[in-house]
Order: C-alpha cells, then structure tokens, then sequence
C-alpha cells in the first residue's frame, strides 16, 4: 500500500482507496479517459489561475503609470513612494507570472 495523489482533487490517498475521503469520487471504475480529462482540467485550472494572476499584475503596474503620468506627484511624498512602489510590484509580478507560465507548458 502507497500513497499517491487523487487524480480529481490531487489530495494525498491510499493507493488501495475504493473511494477520495477528500473529494469523493469513486475511484475503483476510472477509465483512463476520466483521468486523462481530470488531469487535463487540473492544468488549464491552474494556467487559467496563472493568467489571472499576470493580469492583475499588470492592471496595477498600468494604474500606477497612468496615476504617476495624469497626477505627477513628487517622488519625495508619499503619494511618490506609493506609486513607484506599485510600479515595482505590478512589474515584477507579471514577470514572475510570465516565468511561472513558461514553466508551466514546460511540464
């Protein structure tokens, strides 16, 4: 007896399992279709997650050039700090999901 990955909610399992104490699915009667599309569902679940994640990142690295171009605020107020800092982080975000992306297909 070993312990895998459920193949519909990918909690951890006893390979002899009749049944996902997680989830619930029945796993004694899957076909290799049924995990073929589970497995298939859990990848674009997660690419879709990833792109929400890349644009959230650039919705706040596009406000924050935007707020910095109509209002110009002095890089010494706090208004400044903020927005370079959002700036900073909306940019590094979406290059980490970018990353994240690309290794994702890589799999």
């Amino acid at each position: 007896m070993a312990i895998v990955s459920c193949p519909f909610c990918g909690k951890k399992i006893s390979s002899k399992a009749a049944s996902c104490q997680h989830c619930g699915q029945n796993l004694a009667d899957v076909t290799p279709d049924q995990l073929m599309r589970a497995a298939r569902d859990k990848r674009m679940a997660t690419a879709q997650s990833i792109n929400n994640h890349a644009m959230l990142a650039m919705v706040l690295f596009l406000g924050s050039v935007l707020y910095y171009y109509f209002k110009e605020p002095d890089p010494e107020s706090v208004q400044g700090y903020l927005t370079h800092l959002a700036l900073g982080v909306g940019a590094l975000g979406y290059l980490i999901s970018k990353i994240r992306m690309i290794m994702h297909k890589r799999q």
